[in-house]
């Protein structure tokens, strides 16, 4: 069960287990926008699809879960998403299109306009 922190206004922290029990995705909340940080539940964009986890994740199942409840929300929120391990876009919407949740990337005039 993911845990919720609000360590000051604006800035969540939640746990969210799958890739390890613990780790830790970050959300920023400011002027009506967020953006999440994946951490290693989704490390790039080519990890967007729901099938796409990582071999070496603990609890394989339980990073499924947590992408199917993250996943869909960022894209119904219109979220900034940031994949920090990817090397070449790691800031990211995500939209659905033809029935699959797929990334667009943005940069950071975009984030602060």
């Amino acid at each position: 069960m993911p845990s919720h922190y609000e360590v000051v206004p604006g800035l969540h922290v939640e746990t969210v287990p799958g890739h390890n029990r613990t780790m830790q995705c970050v959300r920023l909340e400011q002027a009506g926008r967020t953006l999440y940080f994946f951490a290693d539940i989704v490390p790039t964009r080519a990890h967007v699809p729901y099938a796409w986890i990582m071999s070496y994740d603990l609890f394989p199942l339980e990073t499924l879960a947590a992408k199917k409840r993250l996943l869909p929300q960022a894209v119904r929120e219109e979220w900034f998403c940031y994949f920090y391990h990817d090397p070449d876009a790691p800031l990211c919407r995500l939209v659905e299109h033809e029935g699959r949740i797929v990334p667009v990337e943005v940069n950071e005039v975009e984030v602060l306009a």
